[in-house]
């Protein structure tokens, strides 16, 4: 049976088997979405040019994963690409969110627990 919680911890502190972050193709490589600031804190506000060394670009549907940065309870972040990044004041495409969910979860098929911090 799958269960969904929700819950306003802050990424570090999510006792998951992944962390599950938005990234969205920019003009200039990859653009960390909202939802993924506590994650990209923790890689030194460098983890677009980390996603970008890895090939990531933030097209829909992409799946980059690394390894969590130190002091997260999960071992792992999958970035999943958004698409390009909205117009300014505009939300994220929802299929788009939706896509990269189900993109998530059929990658991390098996897992017990993740945490999805998408916009």
């Amino acid at each position: 049976m799958t269960a969904l919680t929700l819950s306003t911890a802050a990424a570090p502190g999510l006792r998951a088997d992944a962390i599950v972050i938005g990234v969205a193709k920019g003009a200039k490589g990859p653009v960390v979405a909202p939802g993924a600031e506590a994650v990209d804190k923790a890689y030194d506000g460098r983890l677009a040019g980390v996603l970008e060394t890895l090939g990531a670009s933030g097209a829909e549907g992409e799946v980059t994963k690394l390894p969590a940065p130190s002091g997260f309870k999960a071992p792992l972040v999958l970035a999943v690409g958004l698409g390009a990044v909205p117009e300014k004041d505009a939300d994220y495409d929802t299929e788009a969110l939706r896509k990269a969910a189900g993109a998530a979860a059929r990658t991390l098929a098996g897992s017990k627990k993740a945490a999805f911090a998408l916009p």
